[in-house]
């Protein structure tokens, strides 16, 4: 092995070890509902390393897109909203 390709592997194998370690993946998932009519959404996206920003960008983006037509995230109801849901059958009690 001359100088010149070990020093080619050692650079090879840095960058592959440098890009390892920034890979990821991603599974993001938003359930959405609208507190008037109960009908629900979910936005849903999975992404694998530089996938990763590309799937949260577009479940932001689709949760953006619902919100804007009164829809709100689970998490995000308020209590009289929920309770009002859940009184007509359209959420279950947790």
């Amino acid at each position: 092995m001359t100088n010149h390709s070990f020093v080619g592997t050692v650079g090879l194998s840095s960058a592959m070890a440098i890009l390892l370690a920034f890979a990821g993946c991603s599974s993001r998932s938003t359930k959405l509902i609208h507190p008037q009519s109960g009908a629900t959404a979910e936005c849903s996206a999975n992404g694998f390393a530089t996938g990763v920003s590309i799937a949260d960008g577009m479940v932001g983006g689709c949760s953006r897109a619902y919100e804007e037509r009164g829809y709100v995230p689970l998490e995000r109801l308020q209590p009289d909203e929920r309770a009002s849901l859940e009184r007509r059958g359209l959420l279950g009690k947790n």
